[in-house]
């Protein structure tokens, strides 16, 4: 009786620690500068899927960078060229580890944008919702780390230091 204890105890620890598969949806917003003022743009097509068994995670989650959203028709077209959407359809997260420290987490991956692809290290907050999670951090980069001219808006260039904000809820599949 002793020994089935033991294993199902070893059982249950290896089930606890299986991964999950979890399918992920969630937006991205751009926060920029420029000389008068500043703008931000929405992109609501993040989706992927991804293995999670903290701390380690695979996967992957993409955004269609044609979808970019600022709210004025002029500038988003402007953004569309910039990021050569044509050329450079998406933009995804290759997705290798999620740690958490009660409700503070760190998303770690490689990101690709215009081609680059570079490591990347985002904090934020992991908030259970039931069985499901939602994450929302953010990171600072520059357009020109991706190879990317800064736009301009009518006469005025947009600085090259951005803000990105990520937002995701998470659900297991079953």
């Amino acid at each position: 009786m002793r020994r089935f204890a033991v294993i199902l105890a070893w059982l249950w620890g290896a089930l606890a620690q299986a991964p999950q598969l979890y399918a992920v949806e969630g937006s991205v917003t751009y926060v920029g500068r420029m000389p008068l003022g500043s703008w931000q743009g929405t992109n609501p097509t993040a989706r992927g899927q991804v293995r999670w068994a903290e701390p380690e995670a695979s996967g992957r989650v993409c955004v269609d960078m044609s979808k970019f959203d600022s709210g004025i028709g002029l500038r988003d077209n402007d953004a569309r060229g910039v990021l050569e959407v044509a050329k450079y359809p998406q933009s995804c997260l290759d997705v290798s580890a999620l740690r958490r420290d009660g409700e503070r987490a760190v998303l770690e991956g490689m990101l690709e944008i215009h081609g680059v692809r570079k490591f990347m290290r985002i904090e934020g907050t992991l908030r259970p919702e039931g069985d499901a999670y939602r994450f929302a951090g953010g990171f600072r980069t520059r357009f020109t780390e991706w190879n990317l001219k800064p736009p301009t808006v009518l006469f005025l260039t947009v600085e090259d230091g951005l803000e990105v904000r990520l937002e995701a809820r998470a659900v297991p599949v079953r």
